[in-house]
C-alpha cells in the first residue's frame, strides 16, 4: 500500500522512538474524527467499524462528551484519591443504577480492573481458607496483559516467554458445562472465583451459551464462589443492553469495565456486590490516577447517554441490520464466510482464510475493521453509528469479498 510523504515521515519516527510491540501498524494516522467517521494525515475519510477497539462508544467529537471534558479541564483534572471526588461519586452512582446496587473502584484500564477483581476474589477466598485462592477461567479468553490478568488468560500465546505466571488459575473449555462441573468437583473447597467473558472478543467473537452461564452462576452460588464477569469489551451498551450479563438472567458478584466507559478517555473499574467492600480495607489496593476528575467526568457523561433507550435501540437496530446483511453475504460467498455471530454491535465474521489482508484492503477503500483469532473480522463501530454509514461500510466490505472470491 503506497504511503504519502507525511505518513512515511511518521513511520520512520515511530520506528526510531517507539517499541515495535504492535508489529507493523496499519498505514494511517488519524488526526480528526466526527461521529463514526475518521480523517487521516492526508485528509482521507474513513468509516469506522472498530471504534478504537470498542472504546469510542459515542463516536468522535460528541458534543456532550466534548463539553463535559472541556468544562472539567477548565476546573480540575486530578487531585488524587486521598480526597473526595464528586465526579467519581456520580459515575459510581450511575453504575449502581444501571447494573446492580454495589460499590465501585476505579482503575486506569481493563487489565487493571481485572487485576483488582482477581485480588478482591483471592482476599475473599483466603479469608475462609488458605487453600481457597484458585480461579477458573476459560479457553480462548482474554483478560489483559499484566501478570495476574495474563495468568487468567487461557491463551498460551499471550503468556509465552515471560517465565512463571501467577499460580492458582485453572483453565476449562468454554461453553463446556460437563468439564466445568468435573473441575469444580476435583478442586472442592479450593475455588474462590470464576472469571469469564460473555462474548470472547480476542477469542473470535464467541458467544457464551445461556445454559452454560446460568449453570456456572448456580454452581457458584451453591459453592460460595464469586462470579466475575469481564465486561471490559462488552459493557456500556455494546451488546444492546447496558451490560452483557443482563442478557443471561444472572447476578454476578463483580463486573470489570473499561474501554467504552470513558468514550476515549482512559478509565477502568470494578463494580462489586456490597458485601465485598470489607475485603478491600485501607491499604489493600489503590491507584494514583484511577478515576481522576477528568476520567470520571467522561465516564459519567458516557453512562448518562448510553443508558438512554434511544441509544440502546440504535445499537440493537444497527446490529440487527449488520447481521442481516452479512447473512446475505454469507449465502453469496459460501466458500469465504463460515459464520456470522455476535450480540448488538459486537459482531464477528469467521472466514475460511486469514482476515488481515481483508483488513488492509478495507483500509485502502476507506473502511476500518479489525481481525481477531486470525480468521475473524471484528465489527464494533461507535454505538451512535447511523444506517447510512452502516450501509456504506457494508457495501465496501461486500466489494472486497467479491474481489477475494472472484
Amino acid at each position: 500500500m503506497a504511503v504519502s510523504k507525511k505518513l512515511q515521515t511518521l513511520i520512520e519516527q515511530d520506528n526510531q522512538y517507539l517499541f515495535q510491540n504492535y508489529g507493523t501498524r496499519l498505514p494511517a494516522c488519524f488526526i480528526k474524527g466526527k461521529g463514526s467517521e475518521l480523517f487521516d494525515q492526508d485528509g482521507k475519510r474513513y468509516i469506522d467499524f472498530f471504534a478504537g477497539i470498542a472504546v469510542n462508544s459515542l463516536g468522535y467529537n460528541h458534543p456532550a462528551l466534548n463539553s463535559a471534558l472541556h468544562k472539567q479541564i477548565d476546573a480540575i483534572m486530578h487531585s488524587s484519591n486521598w480526597f473526595f471526588n464528586k465526579q467519581q461519586i456520580e459515575a459510581a452512582q450511575l453504575l449502581s443504577e444501571t447494573s446492580f446496587p454495589g460499590k465501585t473502584l476505579f482503575t486506569n484500564s481493563g487489565t487493571e480492573a481485572n487485576e483488582a477483581a482477581i485480588k478482591l476474589a483471592r482476599k475473599y477466598g483466603i479469608s475462609q481458607s488458605n487453600d481457597k485462592y484458585h480461579i477458573i477461567s476459560f479457553t480462548n479468553s482474554f483478560h489483559g496483559r499484566t501478570f495476574g490478568a495474563m495468568s487468567a488468560t487461557a491463551q498460551e500465546k499471550i503468556r509465552s516467554g515471560f517465565g512463571p505466571i501467577v499460580p492458582g488459575f485453572i483453565y476449562v473449555p468454554f461453553n463446556d458445562v460437563t468439564q466445568f462441573k468435573k473441575t469444580l468437583e476435583a478442586n472442592k473447597g479450593k475455588i474462590c472465583a470464576v472469571i469469564t467473558e460473555l462474548v470472547q472478543g480476542e477469542g473470535g467473537i464467541t458467544v457464551a451459551d445461556s445454559y452454560f452461564i446460568q449453570e456456572i452462576n448456580s454452581l457458584c452460588k451453591e459453592n460460595n464462589i464469586l462470579l466475575i464477569i469481564d465486561e471490559v469489551q462488552t459493557g456500556i451498551a455494546r451488546t444492546g443492553k447496558m451490560f452483557a450479563y443482563q442478557h443471561y438472567d444472572i447476578q454476578p458478584d463483580i463486573i470489570s469495565l473499561a474501554k467504552g466507559l470513558g468514550g476515549g478517555v482512559p478509565i477502568g473499574a470494578i463494580h462489586a456486590q456490597n458485601f465485598l467492600v470489607e475485603f478491600f480495607p485501607k491499604g489493600t489496593h489503590g491507584t494514583t490516577f484511577g478515576g481522576n476528575h477528568l476520567a470520571a467526568a467522561a465516564a459519567k457523561t458516557v453512562l448518562e447517554h448510553c443508558k438512554k433507550e434511544s441509544l440502546l435501540n440504535n445499537v440493537n437496530t444497527m446490529g440487527k441490520l449488520i447481521v442481516e446483511k452479512l447473512s446475505i453475504m454469507k449465502k453469496k460467498y459460501p466458500t469465504l464466510i463460515i459464520d456470522v455471530r455476535g450480540i448488538g454491535l459486537h459482531i464477528g465474521i469467521e472466514l475460511s482464510m486469514a482476515g488481515q489482508p481483508i483488513v488492509v484492503e478495507a483500509l485502502k477503500k476507506g473502511l476500518i475493521i479489525n481481525c481477531t483469532a486470525e480468521k475473524v473480522i471484528r465489527i464494533m463501530p461507535p454505538l451512535t453509528i447511523n444506517k447510512k454509514l452502516v450501509n456504506e461500510g457494508l457495501s465496501i466490505l461486500d466489494s472486497i469479498f467479491a474481489g477475494v472470491t472472484a
